[in-house]
């Protein structure tokens, strides 16, 4: 079921219900770009850490605090918001974030090609496996998945801090997808 839209300057926003689980509380955003953005594509993807952009797709992806966001040359969705007023923050937030690369383009550098990737598996072999919680989440997996969201630093694991050396390689590729030095 739609909500009403809510209209703002540039753009407007309607909630939807997520099909796949009816039960959810929770509701996906799509926000409809009064004017096409296709030209600022490679420029947003360069101004948006971790995000996963192929020049000539028309789509950027990213996590952002456990949203997954779809950037398209008409439109944004965003999933699992909980109330209008995030939504609403949500869109004000990335439409703000349009207006100033549009107004910056010029100090950008446009990316043309694949960045390097990080996934779930990636953050999960660098933990103990041992589930002791210190970091505040139930298991590793679950830490994983909450660092992958960037939902929480990959600091919060002591056992991570300790051999943190030994994991240079996952560091670096972190940062290249723009994740905080921990």
């Amino acid at each position: 079921m739609d909500n009403p839209a809510e209209k703002n300057q540039g753009y407007s926003f309607r909630l939807v219900n997520i099909d796949c689980l009816r039960t959810s509380t929770d509701f996906n955003v799509i926000m409809e770009l009064e004017e096409s953005i296709e030209d600022l594509l490679p420029y947003l993807a360069a101004s948006l850490p971790g995000c996963s952009y192929v020049h000539g797709s028309g789509v950027i992806d990213l996590m952002d605090a456990g949203h997954i966001v779809g950037i398209y040359p008409d439109r944004i969705t965003i999933t699992s918001v909980r109330s209008g007023e995030e939504a609403a923050f949500l869109c004000r937030s990335y439409f703000d974030k349009i207006r100033q690369v549009r107004a910056d383009r010029n100090s950008i550098q446009p990316v043309y090609a694949a960045r390097p990737t990080l996934t779930l598996l990636d953050i999960l072999r660098v933990l103990p496996k041992t589930n002791c919680g210190a970091c505040e989440s139930p298991t590793c997996i679950a830490f994983a998945a909450r660092v992958f969201r960037r939902e929480a630093p990959l600091s919060l694991c002591p056992s991570f801090l300790e051999q943190r050396e030994a994991h240079t390689a996952l560091l670096e590729k972190m940062a290249s997808c723009g994740y905080p030095f921990p």
